[in-house]
């Protein structure tokens, strides 16, 4: 994924009504001398944790709030790219199917707890247990070993290279082994291992963080105190960074324009997060290849980014056109809007008039407008969609568990490692795939790219998956990737837009 840099000319766009968003508005940069070190860095949120234990959170939304007080073993950059952390280096060996990690020296977990490799033995061991959260991430992992003090041998049955994306996830937080057992660590951690602490926890309100003493990488540290404050109205969010209660917030579609009327810095990038339709291929016709085709035809991707004020760029991959994993000629024109050419596919499948399915979708307003958007789309070719809103947790219960749901609309977000989101949709036993979609050729490129021994080999092969999956037509039908953009007053330095949408404030600044 390409750098957050600044567009040239006028960022929105030129000329006078609303503003038009540009895919990539570079964040202000850290200056050093400007730097007040006694400062307090305000976030707001729209969505609670569900827990500070990284075993026992049940999204990945909770995350963002365990970043400060967990270092992962790697960290992914904003940019996508495997940086050390608590593993100075890493290396796979064993014909792909190894990963042994070399540790950073004289750290502890807050407790006071040393930082070796016995603690990470313990703690990848008990991420791989039953009823953790990260147990399906790492499921592929066989055996750890402590060869010494400071290194680690992760061996596994397929390949160890989506480990390194996998280990800056939740997966690998590092938890001092002392608290493994402690029920209060999910809601006031003191086993931490990051360069915060929490010190004040209001659920579903508030959380507040302050730096460790002698934390072993300064440069991450340059405020006094972090707190994150939780809204789920989306006025209430944009007023408070507007007044200052708070210097930074997300914002949607909706939300831009006013941001910029308030002189608010706005900064975006593309994202890894995607608006697709997963379908059920053993409720018929999604079985034959020619009406997949005819859906991606029918759907005009760019309405979908107009309707989300800019912030959704047309795709038909799974990922990006840019990203490392993607196939880079794969681009929105792969499945130019085209109702004439859809009505040929379904006339060649058969299908000619009569065919009718149910999309169901989340119940908010942003899924079911592009759900609207999508039915007069397939309306044009004669194929009649009745859109069914549901919350959340219905709506993966009856496709994915229940696989009674002919088709249902989600927000894709990224993963630790496209291997993660390739087997959910691509293979036969895949959570995201209850029709068993199957083909050989993209079976067999997703075990090689597993067992890859470089994110070089790795995405040559994942480029030949995409491109066998587009001429299959596979499932699920990409609408378009989501831009991450944010609003922030004029005093905040070092913020970075990560690409898997995850919200890091290492290293932010506030000016003087």
């Amino acid at each position: 994924m390409s750098a957050c840099s600044a567009d040239s000319g006028d960022p929105d766009g030129g000329g006078g009504g609303a503003a038009k968003p540009k895919q990539n508005v570079a964040c202000p940069p850290v200056d050093q001398a400007a730097i007040d070190k006694n400062a307090t860095f305000t976030w707001m949120y729209s969505v609670a944790n569900t827990s500070f234990d990284p075993d026992k959170v049940t999204t990945s939304n909770s995350w963002m709030y365990l970043y400060p007080v967990y270092d992962t073993l790697i960290q992914m950059d904003a940019n996508g790219e495997p940086r050390p952390m608590l593993a100075k280096e890493w290396k796979i060996g064993d014909s792909g199917k190894s990963l042994t990690l070399t540790l950073i020296d004289n750290w502890k977990y807050h407790d006071g707890a040393p930082f070796d490799a016995a603690s990470v033995k313990a703690n990848i061991d008990r991420h791989r247990a039953d009823k953790s959260f990260n147990k399906q991430a790492l499921s592929d992992v066989t055996g750890v070993e402590v060869v010494d003090k400071a290194t680690v041998k992760i061996s596994t049955k397929q390949g160890a290279a989506p480990l390194v994306g996998i280990l800056a996830s939740s997966a690998g937080m590092m938890m001092s082994p002392k608290v493994f057992d402690d029920p209060g660590q999910a809601r006031m951690p003191t086993g931490g291992s990051g360069a915060f602490k929490v010190t004040a926890y209001e659920p579903a309100t508030k959380v507040e963080y302050t730096p460790v003493p002698g934390y072993w990488d300064p440069k991450a540290v340059n405020v006094a105190k972090m707190v994150f404050l939780i809204s789920s109205n989306d006025n209430a969010r944009l007023n408070a960074t507007i007044t200052g209660t708070a210097d930074v917030t997300f914002l949607r579609s909706s939300m831009y324009q006013p941001a910029k009327d308030a002189k608010l810095v706005v900064c975006q990038k593309p994202s890894l997060a995607s608006f697709t339709i997963a379908l059920n291929v053993k409720k018929a016709p999604f079985d034959k290849k020619e009406v997949r085709q005819a859906l991606n035809y029918a759907i005009n991707r760019e309405a979908v980014n107009e309707l989300q004020g800019g912030f959704c760029q047309p795709g038909v991959q799974m990922f990006p056109a840019d990203y490392y994993a993607a196939d880079p000629s794969l681009s929105p024109e792969a499945y130019k809007y085209d109702p004439g050419k859809a009505r040929e596919l379904l006339a060649k499948a058969g299908v000619k008039d009569g065919l009718s399915f149910t999309l169901e979708t989340n119940n908010l307003d942003a899924y079911t407008k592009v759900a609207e958007l999508i039915q007069a789309n397939l309306q044009e070719v004669g194929i009649k969609m009745t859109i069914r809103p549901v919350e959340l947790p219905k709506l993966i219960e009856g496709f994915s568990v229940n696989k009674s749901v002919d088709a249902i609309m989600v927000q894709q977000k990224a993963d630790a490692d496209p291997s993660i989101q390739v087997a959910a949709y691509y293979l036969p036993d895949g959570f995201s795939n209850p029709g068993g979609y199957s083909n050989p050729t993209i079976t067999d490129l997703a075990t090689k790219a597993k067992a890859a021994e470089t994110r070089e080999q790795s995405a040559s092969i994942y480029k030949q998956l995409f491109r066998t999956a587009h001429e299959d037509a596979a499932q699920p039908v990409t609408l378009c990737h989501l831009n991450t953009p944010m609003a922030m007053n004029d005093k905040v330095m070092g913020l970075q837009i990560f690409v898997d949408g995850s919200r890091q404030f290492r290293g932010i600044a506030i000016k003087k």
